[in-house]
């Protein structure tokens, strides 16, 4: 017997009677339709998100300037808009318009910024009234240029030529984007496209052309402007003014990932990446070199930013950014520099403990050195307190401060006593006796602990080849306590030298603190091995 419902008449159900299969069914059916509406949305935004996911985002400069605040400009502005002398306003570091605060909006309507993209062939300079940098020249006449109170005289924001007013006639109207054109992705190269969905639609770059000039090679600046307490914002901001603004990519918004699709769009020249920040920063740029495949390999410099810089200093590019940056210098530097290798090794951590759960095998990259002991714990300790949100200083010297802090705090702890006989190193497959140490260290580079070339002090043993960065060899070290260390920093001691390998594994018995390049942690027991897994493009500063 079925059981028939009443239900009131309705226009969906004229005979108002179904039975209990018939409503199983239609329950079903319709817990399937919204299945499948739901998973068609969700497939439908993956696609679209990986679409999107490496996209280069370009500024819409049709919406106005990028302002900054006047209290970061060098010398006396004048607004660009009403000719007075800027107590409190902005100038856009892109093409370096000022406009105090009143009137910043009519800049926005009555100023053009600096073009992304043009579809004008022949580019025209592109002319800044006025607010020109301290002790500057004229390029027709050679005399004394903005020397005027006010604003007075012309700069060109894509060849940094400068002009008197009554020169300007003098001057070819075509812009050859000047001295340093090999850097720059012209805007007559570039089309933009909008992309995304209503409301949040944005401009990315569709496609690059090259110019009709060589040699080009465009340099692509990296960095993050919180980085170097904030020094980072001064640096993206001197590049902007120089190079086409979408050459220059902040970390803090965009992922590096999304900034080297210049690469991928310029696959038929080798680009420059410039990486403005520390061996952490170049290591997640190296990384994500790696994961887009580039051919040709881009080449790598530095402009140092963070604290220690141990890959900048053996790449010459210096040991930290003194605060004062000359933007044509360092394009000098880069149009001498030299190519060379850097080898990149695979670290793989398999965790030996299984008890109650069993930890995936993580892997990681390695461009400078590895150490286990009194080294990694002095870095866990400062990093702990780094991210504690009581650190409201950021400077390198506090930085070392604390460094030098918790070094002296372990000679007294002892913290990594008899790491000896909680760990296992095998050079090549063969196990090495260690002696009494508390630190460990593999390096890849010839400058370990902010500017220490220990591997080279001291009597050199004729056993041993040469140190270099692209030999496919890793340097393998010991150090018997913190206060070894500090004696190694100022020169007064050499480190216990263990071997040279082409793979290296530790087996760790304990729980022991690690550091990776500077990023640390504590350890579980686990099997870590070394091995080779390529290498990367840098310009080596010889000078």
């Amino acid at each position: 017997m079925k059981i028939k419902f009443r239900r009131k008449r309705n226009m969906w159900n004229p005979l108002n009677w179904y039975t209990i299969e018939e409503q199983s069914a239609a329950l079903v059916q319709g817990g399937f339709l919204c299945t499948f509406f739901f998973l068609s949305i969700f497939m439908f935004y993956k696609v679209f998100k990986k679409v999107q996911k490496y996209e280069l985002p370009a500024r819409d400069i049709s919406k106005g300037h990028k302002w900054c605040s006047i209290e970061a400009f060098p010398n006396t502005a004048y607004c660009s808009i009403c000719s007075t002398l800027i107590i409190d306003g902005y100038f856009c570091d892109s093409c370096g318009v000022c406009a105090d605060r009143s009137c910043y909006k009519k800049a926005d309507k009555t100023l053009q910024c600096k073009a992304l993209a043009s579809s004008d062939c022949s580019m025209k300079h592109h002319w800044i009234k006025g607010n020109l940098p301290f002790a500057c020249s004229c390029d027709v006449c050679e005399a004394d240029c903005g020397a005027e109170a006010g604003l007075s005289d012309f700069h060109c924001c894509w060849c940094q030529r400068m002009v008197h007013k009554n020169c300007l006639g003098k001057m070819s109207e075509t812009c050859d984007f000047g001295r340093y054109r090999s850097f720059i992705v012209p805007p007559s190269c570039v089309t933009l496209k909008k992309v995304g969905l209503k409301g949040r639609r944005h401009l990315v770059v569709q496609e690059v052309q090259l110019p009709p000039y060589r040699p080009w090679s465009p340099l692509i600046v990296i960095g993050n402007r919180k980085s170097g307490n904030n020094e980072g914002e001064a640096v993206l901001r001197a590049f902007r003014s120089y190079l086409n603004p979408a050459q220059v990519i902040d970390l803090h918004e965009v992922k590096p990932e999304k900034g080297l699709q210049w690469c991928k769009l310029i696959s038929s020249q080798v680009c420059r990446i410039l990486v403005a920040g520390g061996d952490g920063t170049v290591g997640w740029v190296l990384n994500a070199i790696d994961t887009l495949n580039i051919e040709p390999a881009p080449q790598v410099c530095i402009l140092p930013l963070g604290t220690g810089n141990d890959l900048s200093r053996v790449l010459g590019w210096g040991h930290c950014y003194s605060g004062e940056l000359e933007v044509r210098k360092v394009l000098d530097q880069i149009s001498a520099a030299v190519v060379t290798k850097l080898d990149r090794w695979k670290i793989k951590i398999a965790p030996t403990r299984h008890i109650p759960i069993t930890h995936p095998v993580k892997e990681f990259f390695m461009n400078n050195y590895v150490s286990v002991g009194v080294d990694a714990l002095v870095a866990l300790n400062f990093h702990k307190t780094r991210e504690s949100k009581f650190y409201v200083f950021s400077s390198r010297l506090i930085n070392r401060c604390l460094y030098a802090m918790y070094g002296a705090k372990d000679i007294i702890e002892r913290g990594c006593e008899n790491l000896h006989e909680k760990m296992e190193l095998y050079l090549d497959g063969k196990r090495m006796q260690l002696p009494a140490l508390e630190a460990v260290i593999i390096l890849n580079i010839s400058s370990w602990g902010g500017g220490v070339n220990a591997w080279n002090m001291g009597t050199p043993e004729k056993k041993f080849s040469a140190q270099k960065c692209d030999d496919g060899l890793l340097e393998v070290m010991g150090v018997y306590s913190s206060f070894h260390i500090a004696q190694l920093q100022i020169g007064m001691s050499e480190p216990v030298r263990l071997g040279q390998a082409r793979s290296v594994k530790l087996k760790l018995l304990d729980r022991v603190p690690i550091q990776i390049d500077g990023e640390p942690w504590e350890q579980s027991p686990a099997e870590v091995t070394i091995s080779f897994h390529g290498q990367a493009t840098f310009l080596c500063n010889k000078r």
